[in-house]
Order: structure tokens, then sequence, then C-alpha cells
């Protein structure tokens, strides 16, 4: 086990996702997150955070899960309902937008970067994390 795994490990289980949803959460539902900075970096910057942070909670979910089985590999069904749960995530707090009426808007493009982001992610682990087992 490498340091980075033994740091990790002593966290309690579920706190990666938890952080990472409640950061989420703050910063898709709060009317302004960032106060009065507003990055532009380039047009659909917005698209590709939206892609990052739900991403990056798949990719949390599946570090928690691995860690709290003593960094086994994760069975494919928790895969795929735990990518089609944060996906959902995303539907609803587009959905949570609009109800609101708090300044945020309803985007179904924020939607599908939400849908790519979490998809990437269980891809991209799925490829790791066979290269990193081997092909058992």
């Amino acid at each position: 086990m490498n340091k980075a795994q033994r740091i990790i490990g002593k966290l309690p289980p579920w706190i990666l996702t938890a952080v990472t949803t409640v950061a989420i959460l703050w910063l898709t539902l709060a009317p302004r997150p960032l106060g009065d900075l507003k990055p532009e970096l380039f047009p659909g910057a917005d698209k590709v955070v939206h892609a990052i942070m739900f991403g990056g909670l798949a990719l949390m979910v599946f570090v928690d899960r691995s860690r709290a089985h003593g960094w086994s590999r994760i069975p494919l069904s928790f895969m795929i309902i735990s990518t089609v749960a944060v996906m959902a995530f995303g539907v609803g707090i587009e959905f949570l937008q609009e109800m609101m009426h708090a300044g945020r808007s309803f985007d179904v493009c924020d939607i599908w970067a939400d849908i790519a982001g979490a998809a990437l992610s269980a891809i991209l682990w799925t490829l790791l994390t066979r290269f990193y087992y081997g092909a058992r």
C-alpha cells in the first residue's frame, strides 16, 4: 500500500463522496457561490466545469467504495448503479435550480455535461483499474 492510500485510508469511508457532494450543491445551488468573482475562461467553460464536478463526484464514489473494501476492485454492478446515480443527481440539480428561483437557471447542456463527466470517469476508472489489477 502506498503512502497516499495509507493517508486516505484513515478517513471515514464516505468522506470524499460527502465533501464533493456538499461542494457541488454549494456551487450549483447557491445564488452567488463565488461572490463577485466571475471567471470567464472561454465560451462554454461552465460546461467543462460541470463535467469536471460530476466526473469528480463519480471518481470519489469509486475511491470511497474501493478503499472501504481494502482497495479491492469495484463490481461492475456497483459501477453502473453509482454512475447512473451521479448522473441523476446532476439532472436533479438542474431541476432544483429552475424551481428555486434563486438566480440559477435550468440548462439542458449542463445535464449533458454532468452525464458526460460521470460516464467518462466510469470509463477511465474501469480502464485504469483493469491495468492496475490486471485482466483478472
